[in-house]
């Protein structure tokens, strides 16, 4: 006899379609509680850690749920799905053929299968696995996104589009589908130079995630956090030796990635990606203080404390360690004092083409709330740059600048500035940063994995006075 399923995961099913994270797992806590050994609760709750960036606990629990029944397909698919979160692209097919084994044309699998081969740069192999299931607009609307990106990945943009349009509007599909259908749309719109189609399928993508962004909160906590580190307070240090770590800091779609895997090239640079170490120490540390209280009598010993067990937690055998979290740009003042000999590079671009990249660009979702319209974004680089000035009147000597267009036209002069500022001699590998094999989880990992292009610079200039909302915030 078929086990009953518990209400409370139908409900909380329905709550991760609609895009309530929070709800869904609240409800499938309750159930494990209840029944500690519910294959599926496991499951949904593996789901719901994926998605808010509990991976560990996503990996135990999705793990316990294949123990418990493996003959589940969709199990199999969602381990998948969790490996190529971690990086772990090989793996994630072997998982995903497991899925396969169980049921060979389960679509979620498929896809997620394909976009693997399209995360390993291989789009033939992605086009020749989901071919067979396409049915000219009656085959599932996932499958249909990742066809349509590996058709935009072999230059056939056109026919990309046509394939996502047949499928539109797509109402009943789970919020997290439209929105990745609709980016994809975008850009395969954009590559095609339909640049008002493309806009209206960003924004159409962008409409679908809520938004709660509060730019007087965001101004009231950067300017907390400026008084509290100013040129009266700078001088407040720990006794820490360290000279090894580079802290890269901006703007998302500001040239980050890039500037990391250059150094990471380097046989003696390596980049550690976005670490959230620093940001959860002085949250640890603060005791629920709000920073500026927490700052303004804060200890050498405490300061000596953290140093420790930031070092101890981003250990690294290599002479440059770079941590790429870019939201620390707002806890430059506290770095330097933790880590006195630190340095920072500061990623700048064109604001016009930071903005448009983050608009056009299906961002995680419960993320940076200031990304999902023009106006948003336009507020928040105001703030954004406003501290960046700040930290750089304190701490010029400390802080390389690198803009993207110039790293990009001028690569040579440019790499050799960075790895300078690093006190790294030049070292050819450097140039050819793309051959390292290195797995990049960022927006940008695409772009890391071929030589310098310069296409992306002037953007922003197809899409004219629809970008008027940011023009106008910026200036």
């Amino acid at each position: 006899m078929a086990k009953r399923t518990d209400p409370r995961l139908t409900e909380a099913m329905q709550a991760l379609a609609r895009g309530q994270v929070e709800h869904a797992e609240s409800l499938c806590r309750s159930v494990l509680a209840d029944r500690r050994r519910d294959d599926l609760a496991m499951a949904l709750l593996a789901q719901v850690c994926n998605q808010s960036g509990q991976y560990e606990e996503a990996l135990q629990l999705i793990r316990s749920a294949i123990a418990r029944n493996g003959k589940r397909a969709d199990y199999h698919g969602l381990l998948a799905d969790m490996l190529c979160t971690h990086g772990d692209f090989r793996n994630a097919i072997g998982a995903y053929d497991k899925a396969l084994k169980y049921q060979p044309k389960h679509p979620g699998v498929l896809a997620g299968k394909a976009n693997t081969w399209l995360r390993l740069n291989e789009p033939e192999k992605a086009l020749k696995q989901l071919s067979p299931f396409m049915k000219q607009g009656n085959e599932d609307v996932t499958v249909a996104t990742v066809y349509a990106k590996a058709l935009i990945a072999t230059e056939k943009s056109d026919e990309a589009a046509s394939v996502l349009l047949t499928h539109l509007p797509a109402e009943r599909e789970p919020i997290e589908t439209r929105r990745t259908m609709y980016f994809v749309l975008g850009k395969a719109m954009e590559k095609s130079g339909e640049y008002k189609s493309a806009f209206e399928a960003y924004q159409e993508g962008n409409s679908l995630t809520k938004t709660n962004f509060d730019i007087k909160d965001c101004e009231s906590k950067h300017n907390a956090i400026k008084q509290a580190c100013n040129e009266k307070t700078v001088h407040k240090q720990s006794n820490c030796e360290d000279d090894s770590r580079i802290f890269i800091v901006g703007m998302l779609r500001s040239g980050s990635t890039l500037t990391e895997q250059i150094i990471d090239a380097h046989p003696d640079g390596v980049g550690l990606g976005e670490l959230d170490t620093f940001p959860s120490l002085l949250q640890k540390y603060s005791q629920g203080k709000s920073f500026s209280d927490f700052w303004d009598s804060v200890e050498v010993s405490t300061l000596d404390a953290i140093a420790k067990e930031y070092l101890d937690a981003t250990q690294a055998s290599a002479t440059v360690v770079v941590d790429k979290q870019l939201g620390n740009y707002q806890f430059i003042g506290a770095i330097a004092s933790i880590l006195p000999n630190a340095k920072f590079i500061h990623c700048k671009r064109n604001p016009l083409s930071i903005g448009l990249s983050c608009f056009a660009q299906k961002l995680p979702p419960n993320t940076n709330s200031w990304a999902n319209n023009l106006r948003d974004i336009g507020l928040y680089y105001k703030q954004y740059d406003s501290m960046m000035r700040h930290w750089t009147s304190l701490f010029s000597d400390r802080i390389l600048e690198v803009q993207y267009e110039e790293l990009v036209h001028k690569q040579e002069e440019q790499v050799k500035r960075i790895l300078n500022f690093c006190t790294l001699p030049f070292h050819e590998r450097c140039m050819r940063f793309w051959e390292t094999g290195r797995t990049v989880l960022t927006l940008s990992q695409d772009q890391v994995r071929q030589p310098m292009y310069t296409s992306a610079v002037d953007r922003y200039e197809h899409f004219g006075e629809l970008l008027d909302p940011l023009r106008n915030k910026i200036q």
